[in-house]
């Protein structure tokens, strides 16, 4: 059934199985997050739950607001140096994140977080700092935390890692597991490199929701994010300004479109088991 002819009672039911937030994180660059969280934006909306997407990132890789979610905040990496300064120190530069956080029993929205690579060590510590797993409890909040890792072995390592502090830092917390096909698929020769790491970080997720999102051919997620456009705005672009905005001929225009179009659907399919809520947090 379409998003926009879904009744009252199916897209209250979607609200309450899905996690209120949901944190895309990988200590990784260029493993998809981005692009995921946008999906998950998407996601949310089509069940007729608002969003607002928060990017934590570089101030020299901010883009123009991409119409993924109802609400964009951009917080730079660059103020993490001046958290010393701030009150609760790390947590203090996140103080936009902890208020959309607060009004969501009354906006019944969702939040989703897009962690930049190479802040791993600072989420922990805000983690372990806010009591964050039992903070978002005391609110009736519900959180996800989908660790994302591509077929790459360090990138596969760096996941268990992440795995490992987050159920340090925050046992609470549910997890989630997303092995990104941004760079190639998962079938390894057995007694491989790659295939004893992803072994292990199967073993460190345990029984937490492990899914895999789809490889696209033909670079089209790619060659979108290049020119700064969002997966659901290139599938409503007609062709030839499609093929103006990517810089390429309206033939390979329409195949990007294609591949765009099978990848969202396969990929909201698992995305939806990944932010579900688990037994025993549900919301009644």
């Amino acid at each position: 059934m379409p998003a926009n002819t879904m009744t009252r009672k199916e897209t209250t039911k979607n609200k309450h199985k899905l996690a209120d937030l949901v944190e895309v994180v990988a200590d990784a660059t260029s493993v998809g997050k981005t692009t995921i969280a946008h999906r998950l934006c998407h996601h949310y909306r089509e069940t007729g739950r608002p969003a607002t997407l928060v990017t934590i990132e570089s101030g020299r890789r901010r883009v123009a607001e991409t119409g993924a979610a109802d609400q964009e905040i951009f917080i730079p990496t660059e103020t993490f140096a001046s958290a010393a300064t701030r009150t609760g120190g790390l947590s203090g530069v996140l103080t936009e994140l902890w208020v959309v956080l607060v009004k969501i029993p009354e906006s019944r929205g969702a939040v989703i977080v897009d962690w930049a690579g190479g802040t791993a060590a600072h989420r922990l510590d805000v983690i372990a700092a806010t009591a964050f797993d039992t903070t978002l409890a005391s609110l009736g909040l519900h959180g996800v935390s989908m660790v994302l890792a591509t077929c790459a072995a360090e990138s596969m390592n760096q996941g268990s890692r992440y795995l490992k502090g987050l159920a340090q830092v925050a046992p609470a917390l549910q997890r989630s597991l997303v092995l990104s096909g941004r760079a190639g698929g998962f079938d390894f020769p057995s007694g491989s490199e790659q295939a004893e790491c992803l072994a292990r970080l199967k073993t460190v997720a345990g029984e937490i929701p492990i899914v895999t999102i789809p490889q696209v051919n033909g670079r089209a997620l790619e060659i979108c994010a290049d020119a700064g456009l969002d997966v659901a705005t290139a599938m409503m672009t007609e062709v030839q300004p499609l093929a103006r905005r990517l810089g390429i001929d309206v033939f390979r225009a329409a195949a990007c479109a294609s591949e765009l179009a099978l990848w969202r659907r396969r990929s909201g399919i698992a995305l939806a088991t990944a932010v579900e809520l688990q037994d025993g947090n549900s919301v009644g």
